[in-house]
């Protein structure tokens, strides 16, 4: 891992310092708050669990949108890019694909935007589908490649534009800076920093955690592909079922990649569940399995600043982290990708001016929507009102908008399992 300096920050205070080795703080992890501090754990050993990279030389400022901010995030909205990625290697094979070159390779399985209010009251987590159509702007990896242009491409495709063919985590951070530039240009929206998780990792992290509930709407049965079964209600899931459960396309709704995302919301929220209601947050096992999955740029991923963002959002609840897939409908170009609808731009804006995002821009949750948490009150709004818009009503995943094809909406899943 490079040497890098330490962005100053006001977050990353001595008396944050101490903090930090007596009490859990609250962060980002595949878009649920988890623990980036524990007790006993020396500041250079956290720090050190920690992969980031400076990615300033291949992002420039030219036709970025807004103004560079400052480097703290105190007293500002942050806006993180979160991804995930699909790499089949090792215990991550879970389809039966390990050894193809198509996918062995650092390749984007989820993405989303996670947006942290400046009164750090709320938090918008909004999906993109992998499959969304996009204009990608040339990129440069920080092996010096480039990547030309293109247009009306998957937007899953930046990332591996960016990567290219390493598995690395240098090619991860590349791949990561692609799908920022690619993100900045569709929503018109500063990205802040990247958070990138690892799917294997994942499964180390809810095996930290002794598993996680989730209530399961709609059984799931895969013979043919990944051998997958998982009976309707309220299920744990260990480390492997949760990978499989995140992962699982057939057997289970309509295939697509917008069910998935539904299926991914509700495994996160369900961790963060398990992790703010547990007192696992102080156990180093969690602590590392936590922090070794990330790669993420510079200034998040210098353990000071983590760890004051962290601090600074504690006080937010689930009910109001806000979970949204982004309103779309079919590509007139290609059946198979989506873009993004009239309502995608009222998001966008309401994260751009920092207000909740208003209750007509999002579609009603679908049947297989409904998050295994301990409080009920995640169903309820996770914005609070704001003069000119309404807030937007909450269940734990939101659908997405669609044109003609949009199903009706089910009854929300009374929320059963355990934390």
């Amino acid at each position: 891992m490079p040497q890098l300096s330490k962005p100053r920050a006001r977050h990353s205070s001595k008396e944050l310092g101490r903090r930090l080795a007596r009490r859990a703080g609250l962060s980002v992890l595949a878009v649920a708050l988890f623990v980036v501090s524990g007790a006993g754990f020396a500041w250079h050993n956290i720090q050190s669990r920690i992969t980031y990279f400076n990615v300033d030389s291949i992002l420039s400022e030219e036709g970025r949108p807004g103004t560079k901010p400052p480097d703290s995030y105190d007293g500002r909205a942050v806006n993180l890019l979160v991804l995930g990625t699909d790499s089949r290697s090792g215990n991550n094979n879970v389809d039966g694909s390990e050894g193809s070159d198509e996918v062995s390779v650092a390749r984007s399985d989820t993405a989303l935007v996670m947006h942290i209010s400046a009164d750090r009251k709320r938090i918008d987590a909004v999906s993109i589908p992998r499959d969304t159509e996009v204009d990608i702007p040339e990129c440069k990896s920080l092996d010096g490649e480039t990547a030309e242009a293109q247009e009306n491409q998957q937007f899953n495709s930046a990332f591996a534009n960016g990567a290219g063919t390493g598995s690395d985590k240098k090619a991860v951070a590349s791949g990561a800076a692609c799908t920022w530039k690619t993100v900045e240009t569709l929503m018109d929206i500063r990205i802040d920093d990247f958070v990138v998780v690892d799917f294997n990792g994942l499964s180390k992290v809810v095996d930290s955690l002794g598993g996680v509930h989730v209530q399961v709407d709609e059984a799931i049965d895969d013979p043919d592909y990944t051998g997958f079964q998982l009976d309707a209600g309220c299920q744990k899931l260990d480390g492997q079922a949760a990978l499989q459960y995140a992962r699982v396309r057939h057997g289970v709704g309509d295939g697509s990649d917008i069910s998935r995302i539904s299926r991914q919301q509700k495994l996160m929220s369900a961790m963060a569940s398990k992790a703010l209601a547990s007192n696992v947050l102080t156990q180093s096992g969690f602590l590392t399995s936590t922090l070794e999955t990330l790669t993420t740029s510079e200034r998040i991923g210098q353990i000071g600043n983590l760890s004051g963002l962290a601090y600074s959002v504690q006080g937010v609840g689930m009910d109001k982290i806000n979970f949204i897939t982004m309103p779309h409908e079919p590509s007139e170009n290609d059946p198979n990708h989506v873009v993004p609808t009239e309502n995608a731009k009222k998001v966008w804006k309401a994260l751009k001016e920092d207000k909740p995002v208003p209750a007509d821009a999002v579609a009603p949750a679908t049947t297989d929507a409904g998050t295994a948490t301990e409080d009920s009150s995640s169903q309820e709004e996770t914005s609070e009102p704001a003069e000119e818009e309404a807030t937007t009503p909450a269940p734990q995943t939101q659908a997405p908008q669609t044109g003609s094809s949009q199903q009706p909406a089910a009854k929300p899943t009374t929320q059963t399992c355990p934390a």
